[in-house]
């Protein structure tokens, strides 16, 4: 019995959290200033609880604002590989450009590392790569 809940418990959580990971991030497409479609991708929430959002794709990059308990509505833009960075059991390179709804205040052009972000994939499919 202890062997079958334990079993249940985990196939539980890792359904919650492919949820939490995928069930609220979908594409869109937006155009851009020259007209062009141009992928973004859109979750509520698009920022995990406690993200900083930064002027640049890297921890050397000033933090703007931290989200919340609840994390952050928003929109990635695209991504750019930037510093490597490591929390928990995660690494990955990837800085998504992201406009973010904090409460007072929304954020645009602004980075967010890719463990942060809710898209389910570094880089996330349909992301462009932000031009130079």
């Amino acid at each position: 019995m202890f062997k079958r809940r334990a079993r249940l418990t985990a196939v539980g959580l890792a359904v919650g959290t492919a949820l939490t990971l995928f069930g609220g991030a979908g594409a869109t497409q937006a155009a851009s200033a020259s007209g062009v479609a141009r992928s973004t991708v859109q979750s509520s929430p698009i920022l995990q609880p406690n993200s900083n959002i930064r002027t640049g794709p890297g921890t050397s990059y000033r933090i703007l604002n931290t989200s919340g308990p609840e994390g952050a509505t928003g929109v990635v833009k695209c991504y750019a590989r930037g510093e490597r960075v490591t929390a928990g059991d995660y690494t990955t390179d990837v800085w998504y450009q992201v406009t973010v709804h904090l409460p007072g205040h929304t954020y645009s052009f602004v980075w967010a590392w890719g463990g942060n972000v809710n898209v389910g994939a570094d880089p996330a499919p349909g992301v462009e790569v932000c031009p130079s």
